[in-house]
Formats: C-alpha cells, structure tokens, sequence
C-alpha cells in the first residue's frame, strides 16, 4: 500500500490504525485544517506538508508496523533512541514528514495527552491543540495563523464544548513557566489579532482577553508562587532539540 496525499494521509494512518484497536490523532497544522473550517479560508490558510501525530506508547509495535504497511520509512536511529517517546518516518516520494509523539507531546514544555485521544475524531481536543501552539516561545507566522482561526472558529469556555479555558487555566495555576510562556503567547497573539479587520478583530480580540483573565484569575499553588519569585532568572521552558532532515535533503 502506498501513501496517501495531503490530509487524505493522515486520515489513512488513522483508519488503520482504528481497525487495529490503535488510537492516533492529529496536532500540527493538519489538525487544525482538519478541525477549524477558518484554516482552510484566505486569512489563515496554510501550507500543511508534514503530519503530526499523537498515539499512545504501549501502542508503539504495532504503530511502527502500521507505518511501515503504508510504505514509510523509518528513521532507523531515532526511532531505536527516543525510548518510545517518539517515532519519526518519511514519505519520500512526496517528500513528506511524520511525527508521532507517543503519550507526551514534550516541546517547549511538556503534556501528557494520552487521555485526550477521544474516540470518534481525528483529530486531539482544540483545547489540547491551542496549548501546543501557545507553547511555543520562538513562533512563526504559521502559529499564529492557527491560533487564531481556532479563535474564529471556537469559543473561550468553561467546558469541553469550546477552548476550555478552565482547563488550561487550571494547569497553568500550578505551573509558572506554562502560564508566562502561555501569557506572553497571548500577548504577541493579540498583536497579531490587531491587524485583522471590522468584527472579527473585535471577536478575537474578547477571546484573548477572556483566556488571558481566566488563567489571572484562578488561585496558584505554592509551588508557583515560588517559582514567581526567581522570574526569569531561571529558563522558563525547554529549548527543543534541532533533529534536521537530511533524508528528505
């Protein structure tokens, strides 16, 4: 069987993956086209070349056998270093990427979203997505793009219905790396939002707000306050490691 194109490849992965009791869902761009009807309109449109996926670790022989079913290649010494945490394989007639994090999605900062694979999508939660942008202290312009399609697409909530801003409020009270690094992604977010024009500016702009004071207003643990007071004195995330692609070069 040889690779699909485009997002058709992605849900191709998860198809066989379902029918072999093996949960994958898409992050990255994809899911946000996927997921996001705004992603796929001329104000946030995208090149989405590579996929990102997320499985679950206990999953690992039979997801690199599902890979290699359809025709990708493994990179052999990664995928043998990264002690089930991560797979890479490449699609080299379309000169295509895949990522799959396997139970922690471990960038700038880390998450454990084995429990956020639900049933039924193909894609992680837009809650779950939005935090894998907001993560990112060194954006481009394809992060922002995505941010805020979800935010003309999705509503600032207290509930899984929408952005949950409760939820991530919540991680981010315990957490004072997570809430500077996501604070200051709002900020530079809302820069972005400024730009745009008429209602949605305004929308947008109230969502950004909303999510901003519901991650002010929820009490932090000691464990944040203490770490407030070394500030930035200290890293506040995690520089991801520069894998390359030599074999797509």
């Amino acid at each position: 069987m040889l690779p699909a194109k485009g997002l058709d490849a992605a849900e191709q992965i998860i198809d066989l993956g379902e029918s072999r009791n093996v949960r994958l869902r898409l992050l990255g761009g994809l899911a946000f086209k996927k997921i996001c009807p705004s992603a796929s309109g001329p104000r946030y449109q995208r090149e989405n070349k590579d996929i990102d996926l997320m499985g679950r670790r206990e999953d690992q022989k039979v997801v690199m056998r599902i890979m290699e079913s359809l025709g990708y290649k493994p990179r052999e010494m990664f995928n043998r270093l990264s002690m089930g945490k991560r797979l890479i394989y490449y699609d080299m007639g379309n000169r295509r990427r895949v990522d799959i994090f396997l139970d922690e999605f471990d960038m700038c900062h880390r998450f454990n979203f084995k429990d956020s694979l639900m049933p039924g999508t193909y894609t992680l939660p837009i809650t779950e997505l939005v935090m894998t942008k907001l993560q990112v202290m060194e954006k481009t312009e394809k992060e922002y793009r995505d941010l805020l399609a979800a935010l003309s697409d999705f509503e600032v909530t207290e509930g899984v219905d929408g952005i949950d801003g409760r939820k991530i409020a919540g991680m981010c009270s315990s957490d004072w790396g997570l809430y500077t690094t996501f604070s200051k992604s709002l900020a530079a977010l809302r820069e972005w939002a400024g730009e745009l024009a008429g209602d949605n500016r305004r929308v947008i702009l109230a969502k950004i707000d909303k999510l901003q004071a519901m991650l002010d207003a929820k009490p932090k643990t000691l464990a944040w306050r203490m770490r407030a007071r070394i500030g930035e004195k200290a890293r506040l995330y995690e520089v991801p490691a520069t894998d390359g692609d030599a074999m797509l070069r």
